[in-house]
């Protein structure tokens, strides 16, 4: 979930600063103009440096502080200087006037002190300082802001505390505070592991929101349609989240992109999920710049579930690098840091898996003098995977109940994220562990452990084929299909391979290939992500060419030349090339492609057969250098930035908090 957006420009400034005769303080002639190159030209980036270069001459200026720390956690999302210059001002304000707070004194310049340094201490996660600079704010000012304190609190795991500043604000006669209320109640009840208490609230808040005269907030709807997702209503969340898309506003913390780009990857629906993650890539572009950095790794991840789906997996494992290494910040998000890490490094285990199998598909067709850097590269990414693994397995073991939640898969606490990871679970915290608390969990009884009973008997399916107990394995994938929703679609594909592995390893061969017959119409990627090879006859016609391709996709480890069902054709054109593909065992059409000739029918060989591993095990869908730049969102131009800004520092939002007054 995530916290209602909080950012105002320099929260009704002008107005503060404008009423300096009521207020008895006005600022030097020449911290004015600092001010009014924020608030009035709104030119931030220009304010910064004139209140650098001021506070050069003038270091005791708390105007000219205060100015430079609001650029920077605004304008820049730099949030070390942010709180440096925002502290500093505090301080000076403190050291000159105590506690005077009174007409006469800048009492309204130090209650905006107050407020951004809160605003910053919260992204950076520093809760205690965050509820103790609530507390001066409230003691000296009105009105009070209970609603503010139950975020901090719930992330210190506080609750009692912030249910009661949650009933404060919402006995509050003021719309804003309720809505505030209702949406950290709605977060609260989510991290509580209360999913319908906290769709109940969401919902409340979604109604109150949509009252005549009042900008409907994208962060309201979307943490609305998050909560209906959890409850499996598939068709409302999604109705929901593009409702969200339509209600930008730079700065919220909310993307609805991202969570459609999800649920498109799950559902196997590759072309809107590539339309969804370009769109979040340009949502992230035109908020804040603190927005888009918070949020970076979260994109990024989505972005490099996408490229590995889709399979170009050299591209997600290349991203999926730089994401361990790089985690969000998480305090508007209702997240903790410890489950992205595991989350970032199952993806990253995930992607591993994939690339030793591709390792393994490249060493049956690659020509001798490429072996060699093959097997190292092999070698290597065995090696990354286990450390990625057992570090994801110490993490998930050692965060209380986070080995609970992550079975659960779609808990508040699991460390899944990207659809696919929740098969390795069971492997990277040990099959015995998982099966025993996946059995603990499936004696539960309500609503809750209904919904959730499918996926545990997936995941103890998946356990038991990782041990070899096949008819164990069979058992549970069994009963998890009844239920499991079709919406998981990569998840029943990896169903029905595991089901399908289990029947081959009993001799059941005409039931495996049933099972692999849905598994290449769901998602033929399971079919790698699993290491199984298709039972198949070689068709092969015309000169060296088609022989040589036949040769080496007879040693390809996703197919099993002595078996019948899938049918691989092989044909050479008159020109030299190559064309055929994979045929299911009723005779459909899987894939059909074309080879030009190469240098030799040998490299024109190897080249069918790097395309035939692509095409046959992978989505129907091709994108070149540019769309994959479009996604991680490169090809958005750097120098468009600044000119966004324009205009943002200058507008506060309807719900900017003004203070009455001590």
């Amino acid at each position: 979930m995530r916290a209602k957006p909080l950012l105002a420009a320099v929260l009704l400034f002008v107005l503060s600063l404008a009423a300096g005769a009521a207020e008895g303080y006005r600022p030097a002639p020449e911290e004015q103009a600092l001010l009014d190159l924020l608030d009035k030209q709104q030119r931030p980036l220009e304010a910064r440096e004139a209140a650098r270069a001021y506070l050069a001459d003038h270091p005791g200026s708390f105007v000219a502080c205060l100015v430079a720390g609001t650029v920077y956690l605004q304008a820049e999302g730099d949030l070390p200087r942010a709180y440096y210059y925002l502290k500093r001002s505090r301080t000076l304000l403190e050291k000159a006037y105590g506690e005077e707070w009174v007409d006469g004194n800048p009492w309204r310049t130090y209650a905006r002190t107050l407020w951004m340094l809160h605003l910053t201490c919260q992204r950076m996660e520093r809760y205690q300082e965050t509820l103790e600079i609530l507390e001066t704010h409230d003691r000296f000012f009105t009105p009070k802001r209970p609603a503010h304190y139950a975020w901090s609190y719930m992330k210190l795991g506080r609750e009692a505390a912030a249910r009661e500043k949650i009933a404060e604000a919402l006995a509050s006669k003021d719309p804003e505070d309720v809505e505030m209320a209702l949406n950290s109640l709605g977060a609260l009840e989510s991290e509580a592991d209360h999913p319908d208490e906290g769709y109940d609230a969401f919902t409340r808040l979604y109604a109150l929101n949509h009252r005549p005269g009042r900008p409907v907030e994208c962060t309201f709807v979307r943490n609305r349609a998050e909560a209906a997702y959890k409850l499996h209503r598939f068709e409302e969340a999604e109705k929901l989240y593009l409702e969200s898309t339509h209600l930008f506003q730079p700065e919220s913390e909310s993307n609805p992109w991202q969570d459609l780009a999800l649920i498109y990857l799950d559902e196997g629906r590759y072309p809107e999920a590539v339309d969804a993650v370009k769109r979040m890539q340009d949502w992230a572009y035109r908020s804040l710049p603190l927005i888009g950095l918070d949020n970076w790794n979260f994109r990024q991840t989505i972005t490099a579930g996408l490229l590995l789906s889709c399979g170009y997996t050299e591209e997600a494992l290349s991203l999926s690098r730089r994401l361990v290494d790089r985690p969000d910040r998480h305090g508007y998000g209702s997240a903790q840091a410890d489950q992205w890490e595991a989350a970032s490094l199952l993806f990253y285990d995930q992607v591993l898996q994939d690339a030793l199998a591709r390792d393994a598909e490249a060493l049956s067709y690659a020509p001798w003098k490429e072996r060699p850097g093959l097997w190292l590269r092999r070698a290597a990414h065995i090696l990354e995977a286990r450390a990625a693994g057992r570090r994801a397995g110490r993490i998930v073991m050692g965060g209380g109940d986070r080995l609970a939640h992550s079975l659960r898969i779609f808990a508040p606490r699991s460390a899944i994220l990207v659809p696919g990871g929740e098969v390795l679970l069971p492997r990277v915290v040990g099959t015995g562990v998982a099966e025993a608390q996946i059995q603990r969990l499936l004696a539960r009884r309500g609503a809750m452990a209904e919904r959730e009973r499918p996926y545990l008997l997936y995941l103890l399916g998946a356990g038991r084929a990782e041990e070899g107990d096949a008819r164990g394995a069979l058992e549970a994938l069994g009963q998890a299909e009844k239920t499991l929703p079709a919406e998981h679609a990569q998840m029943v594909a990896t169903l029905h391979a595991l089901k399908a592995q289990a029947y081959a390893a009993r001799g059941e061969r005409g039931a495996a290939l049933r099972e692999l017959a849905v598994v290449m119409e769901k998602d033929a990627g399971a079919v790698r992500r699993q290491g199984l090879s298709l039972p198949c006859t070689l068709q092969a016609s015309g000169g060296a060419a088609a022989r040589a391709a036949a040769r080496l996709l007879a040693a390809s480890p996703r197919l099993d030349t002595g078996g019948t069902g899938f049918t691989v054709v092989v044909e050479q054109t008159g020109a030299g090339g190559l064309q055929g593909g994979l045929d299911g065992p009723g005779g459909a059409v899987l894939c059909r492609f074309r080879v030009n000739p190469g240098a030799s029918p040998d490299a024109t060989a190897r080249e069918f057969c790097r395309l035939f591993h692509r095409k046959a095990f992978g989505p129907r869908i091709d994108l070149s250098q540019q769309e994959i730049n479009s996604l991680e969102g490169s090809t958005l131009a750097a120098d468009s930035l600044q000119d966004r800004l324009k205009g943002l520092l200058g507008d506060a939002p309807a719900d900017a908090p003004a203070d009455a007054g001590p």
